[in-house]
């Protein structure tokens, strides 16, 4: 994964972070990706969120990611993301655009964990599994 040579601003940048995400191949490439995600969230548009939705987001009162290391740490975070999107709008509520995105980019961050821990996700062939495909005779 090639998160951590370069930073990415999450708006203007997503294409990268969802190539990020269909590249990964193991769980902890997802996690790897997500976190330089959050931690690619400028310091002003963090405030804003949190000032926005009362102080909840899944950063912390620095306005630093909140930690994640482990799969079930970004399952937590997610579930968190989305149940607060869902009450606002059962509330009548509109979301703010920042916990939208937020919403979105960590479901899809979910997605392939789950396509990953099911086997769905596509294996790179070794070297040696790598022979040109036979030719067809006319």
């Amino acid at each position: 994964m090639n998160t951590a040579e370069r930073a990415f601003e999450p708006l203007e940048d997503a294409g990268r972070y969802v190539s990020l995400l269909a590249g990964a191949r193991s769980a902890s490439d997802v996690v790897t990706a997500v976190r330089g995600y959050l931690a690619a969230w400028p310091t002003a548009r963090v405030a804003n969120l949190q000032r926005i939705d009362g102080g909840w987001a899944p950063f912390d009162a620095d306005l630093q990611p909140t930690p994640l290391y482990r799969p079930a740490d970004l399952q937590r975070v997610c579930d968190a993301v989305h149940g607060q999107c869902a009450s606002l709008q059962s509330a009548g509520v509109a979301p703010a655009a920042e916990l939208l995105e937020l919403d979105v980019s960590l479901s899809l961050a979910c997605a392939k964990l789950a396509e990953i821990e099911t086997g769905l996700a596509p294996q790179r062939p070794s070297p040696s599994e790598q022979r040109p495909a036979p030719r067809a005779h006319r």
